[in-house]
């Protein structure tokens, strides 16, 4: 198969007798034109494999044996996946078949490759589940086969169990979430319910929050890694950072398009493969904001979506505005059981093409979100919520003239940015995730890296007054990738 490796540095640190550390290239990603294989929907004989695979660890098998078994048993149904992939996202058995390899050559531990292996299958059969879901149960219901539908679901459930159920639970124990009882106890009774009715809109919108959902799944179990790499003794490291690793990277191209900054802070942790490059407060800010960037994103979609009439297109992105909601429960906390009837609300409005009634949830919606990582106010007052926690600072006015909200530069600050300002060319520059925004006092040009910004002008510029610089907020937040929501004077800033 033509495929090309876009080489990004993976450290895979190795512990034995003598603390060796190897260094490789390691991280396989789809190209533009991959050769097409077919997805293979028999399940069982997978399954099974599956065990059989997990069976030979415990065994202790030797690894040559396993990578054996591995590629008599996975390697086309892996490539039938991975040809599925989206260009420029990771893929399945390039990973799995670098491990193996190294592995054989006496480079990586047995528990390190044990990891890779059993996790590296869980993300192909999360990938073989958007197929069964989506190509499969989805396009035989389209085609007027209910019977059909209902057994691509029905393998969808046995995929999901065999493969899936255990690291759902996992996660569910150790961060409070209710992930296993969702998927068992509403979404699959949804997907019988769907087909029975002949609903195909419904049934997309079920399919797109299992997808999103088991996102939610793998970013969690991502994070409880990261955990572990910092709490497990010097010699299970390792192991943990590959574990990681391979739960991260059947979600990184979705996160990362998202929030590309904050999803590559994760991936860059685990595939240094060093230990001491793990700082998990960064990690569990990342994976924040990676998911309040796609509530953002949704919510605007859904709008787009109903603006131009494809009401059942609203449904079905209602159902991904569902999931990545619902992935801030464990950082929400108790105030997520007070927020989680917004789910309910997000699909209903969707579904019934209620542009008014979403507009408001995603407002909701942010200002959840705000509290955990994000900054909100209302213009003129003295204080302003900094992820729930109030901090005093100058109040924001609003421009008469053009309406836009002005803020100090400390609010900048709050939200992340470096902001500098040039006595010289009365410039305030901004940075943040690598981009810098400067905008000069009585100019309404921006820059963007020392660029101007094509096709865009300020209709507020930036204003000096009683010795306090003021940037216009708007312009600022989206040219940095946040988003802005403003509702009778109180604003939201997030991701």
């Amino acid at each position: 198969m033509n495929r090309m490796k876009k080489s990004l540095s993976i450290l895979l640190t190795i512990s034995m007798l003598v603390a060796a550390v190897f260094t490789f290239a390691a991280t396989a990603f789809a190209d533009d034109a991959p050769q097409k294989a077919p997805v293979n929907t028999d399940v069982a004989p997978q399954l099974k494999a599956y065990q059989n695979l997990l069976d030979m660890f415990a065994q202790k098998k030797p690894v040559a044996d396993i990578k054996k078994q591995y590629e008599a048993d996975f390697k086309l149904n892996v490539k039938g996946v991975d040809d599925s992939i989206k260009a420029g996202d990771p893929v399945v058995n390039e990973n799995i078949n670098f491990v193996l390899e190294n592995a054989v050559a006496g480079k990586l531990t047995y528990e390190q490759t044990q990891q890779a292996v059993d996790k590296g299958l869980q993300w192909y059969f999360y990938f073989l589940i958007k197929n069964l879901t989506n190509v499969g149960a989805k396009g035989a219901l389209t085609a007027g086969d209910p019977v059909k539908a209902q057994e691509f679901i029905d393998k969808t459930l046995a995929v999901y169990n065999a493969a899936l159920d255990a690291t759902v639970k996992a996660t569910d124990s150790k961060f409070g979430t209710s992930t296993s009882k969702l998927v068992t106890e509403t979404l699959f009774p949804a997907f019988k319910a769907d087909i029975e009715k002949k609903d195909v809109t419904s049934l997309n919108v079920h399919r797109q929050l299992l997808d999103k959902t088991l996102i939610k799944v793998f970013a969690l179990a991502t994070l409880a890694a990261a955990d572990d790499v910092q709490k497990v003794a010097a010699a299970e490291k390792p192991a943990a950072i590959i574990k990681g690793y391979f739960y991260y990277m059947s979600v990184y191209g979705y996160l990362k398009g998202g929030d590309a900054p904050d999803a590559d802070i994760v991936y860059k942790a685990f595939a240094s493969g060093d230990a001491k490059q793990f700082n998990y407060d960064a990690i569990k800010k990342a994976i924040i904001r990676c998911n309040i960037a796609k509530v953002s994103a949704y919510t605007i979609e859904v709008l787009e979506k109903l603006e131009k009439g494809d009401v059942a297109g609203a449904a079905g992105t209602g159902g991904e505005l569902y999931g990545f909601f619902a992935a801030l429960e464990p950082f929400l906390g108790e105030t997520y059981k007070e927020a989680k009837s917004l789910t309910d609300e997000i699909l209903v409005a969707s579904a019934a093409g209620n542009a008014d009634a979403v507009r408001a949830i995603g407002y909701k919606m942010a200002a959840y979100a705000a509290t955990v990582d994000g900054i909100s106010f209302n213009v003129g007052d003295k204080e302003v919520a900094v992820s729930g926690q109030a901090q005093a600072v100058t109040p924001s006015f609003i421009e008469k003239a053009t309406g836009r909200t002005l803020v100090p530069t400390r609010y900048l600050q709050l939200l992340g940015f470096q902001v500098d300002f040039n006595n010289t060319t009365k410039t305030a520059s901004v940075t943040k995730d690598g981009v810098t925004l400067a905008l000069t006092i009585g100019s309404d040009a921006v820059l963007k890296n020392g660029e101007p910004v094509a096709d865009f002008k300020l209709d507020q510029p930036v204003v000096v007054k009683d010795s306090v610089t003021y940037l216009p907020l708007r312009a600022i937040a989206e040219l940095s990738g946040n988003h802005i929501y403003f509702e009778k004077g109180h604003v939201i800033v997030i991701k």
